[in-house]
């Protein structure tokens, strides 16, 4: 007699099972990873995943921890829904941050040339103790050491051998690094969390575009750009001016963007877009700051196709950076939609974009600069 009641209560568990599987993470990529006909589906494994199952499922078991918001619903702010009181306003406030003048600066500006000579370059690079020494702690650090095991002891060849993209992303961190120390309201302990993970979202981008035989400079910047905003969103809570900007209904869980935009009247992604205009940064950069949280598709189709790739690469990279466990804040993942992966020949869902190799190289970058921030 309680065979058929067994039966019942294990058809029950399996549904509810199912249910919280549905809530918690996306089980297509749990069911294709054991599916044996996977390969004749409309969306088949890439053939890395294929030949190596058993790290992919464990890739999907953290993604089963993580809370997994989707922001396609959502009139997320840009600039261009900004009324003219309110760019005003923001612009106001913002340019009393302005990047720090100086070596650093001019370098930067001079690297955006790819044909600038090297030796030019190191000239100026030397003439700055702390941009000095920072290049040679970097080239000689466990994550770039040269293969001799040598040290390298000269400025130019600590600059050949990082590269233009790598010194100009050192640089623009130490313009950050400064300007962020001066003027953000955030605790040391919060605005090292903050750089950490743009740290590895630059280098996971990085990772990607190579894969993808992209150039990684632009997705490199783009990627340690990306969260700046944050350092400096303190600044707008309980701000009078913003009265009325809220566009989105109350929801009992709303996405940590739309909670920063209750909050504040803004989002990161819009304070970092404006700091960008401010200081000055490529337009590129700033467009990928303004849209790493694009949550629709649609909202990228009207970009040139190289910009929706840049910021699809950016959005993937910060994705993987959270579900790999290097976010400041607590685990979530924002959803990146299928037609903007498809759109740059990414596989349809970002976590097959995560390799061995680029774990390994976002994990090595996070301890090198935890060694920075904790001497």
């Amino acid at each position: 007699m309680l065979y058929p009641y067994l039966i019942l209560a294990t058809i029950v568990l399996l549904l509810a099972g199912l249910l919280f599987l549905r809530r918690q993470a996306a089980p297509v990529e749990v069911i294709e990873l054991e599916t044996k006909k996977s390969s004749k589906k409309k969306d088949p494994l890439p053939p890395e995943v294929r030949a190596n199952k058993i790290y992919y499922r464990s890739i999907l078991h953290k993604k089963k921890s993580r809370k997994i918001y989707s922001l396609a619903k959502h009139r997320i702010k840009t600039t261009r829904e900004l009324n003219t009181a309110q760019k005003d306003f923001l612009y106001q406030e913002l340019k009393r941050f302005p990047l720090p003048s100086g070596a650093a600066m001019q370098l930067a500006e001079m690297l955006r040339d790819p044909y600038v000579d090297s030796r030019k370059v190191a000239a100026l690079a030397s003439t700055d103790p702390i941009i000095s020494g920072r290049l040679l702690a970097l080239v000689n650090s466990a994550y770039f050491r040269p293969t001799s095991g040598k040290k390298i002891h000269s400025i130019h060849r600590a600059i050949l051998y990082l590269g233009f993209n790598q010194v100009r992303n050192l640089l623009f961190q130490l313009m950050l690094e400064q300007a962020v120390s001066k003027h953000s309201p955030l605790s040391q302990e919060e605005i090292r969390k903050i750089w950490l993970h743009s740290a590895a979202v630059s280098v996971a981008a990085g990772e990607i575009a190579k894969k993808f035989e992209d150039h990684p400079g632009l997705v490199l910047t783009a990627g340690l750009m990306h969260d700046v905003g944050k350092f400096f969103l303190p600044y707008f809570e309980n701000s009078e001016e913003l009265g009325g900007f809220s566009l989105n209904d109350a929801e009992e869980e709303p996405p940590p963007l739309i909670l920063e935009e209750q909050k504040t009247g803004f989002n990161h992604a819009v304070i970092g877009a404006v700091l960008c205009y401010i200081w000055q940064i490529p337009e590129e950069i700033s467009q990928t700051v303004s849209l790493h949280h694009f949550g629709d598709f649609a909202r990228l189709k009207k970009l040139h196709p190289k910009m929706q790739h840049v910021i699809t690469t950016v959005a993937a990279a910060d994705y993987i950076c959270h579900l790999l466990g290097y976010g400041e804040e607590e685990p979530y993942l924002y959803e990146i939609p299928k037609e903007a992966l498809e759109a740059c020949g990414f596989p349809s869902y970002p976590e097959f974009l995560i390799t061995p190799a680029l774990e390994k190289e976002v994990e090595r970058m996070v301890k090198l600069l935890e060694e920075y921030t904790t001497a």
